[in-house]
């Protein structure tokens, strides 16, 4: 089951961006918390050729995100078999890690409205 993403920008904050090295996808709509990690996990995105899409959704991409905060991730893959494993961020930096062909219809719907596409490896969300 794919999520279909809705990038509904109306819905959310246009964050500063915490530095001149962040330059995702979306990145503007990145809580700053959470901005260097997931440009950190850039890297391990294009390296995993099985990673389609990702998804911020949950408190990384509101103002009530802290430094507390995990960071919620919702994966498409090609080959929903193989599993994502990422290097990026320290032992500390909690990564939730949700795989879209295996979320329930609530958890679907919220990540359809409120989540923001941070890697599109095909460009169909850009």
């Amino acid at each position: 089951m794919s999520v279909r993403k809705y990038n509904n920008f109306d819905l959310h904050f246009i964050f500063d961006l915490k530095n001149e090295k962040i330059h995702f996808l979306n990145a503007e709509y990145v809580h700053p918390l959470k901005q260097e990690l997931v440009q950190e996990l850039q890297q391990d995105f294009q390296k995993d050729s099985n990673v389609k899409t990702v998804i911020v959704f949950g408190s990384g991409v509101e103002f009530r995100c802290s430094s507390y905060s995990d960071l919620d991730l919702c994966i498409e893959r090609y080959d929903c078999d193989r599993t994502f494993h990422y290097e990026a961020g320290s032992p500390n930096e909690a990564v939730d890690l949700l795989y879209a062909d295996r979320v329930g219809e609530r958890l679907r719907r919220e990540i359809e409205e409120k989540g923001i596409v941070v890697y599109d490896r095909e460009g169909e969300y850009v």
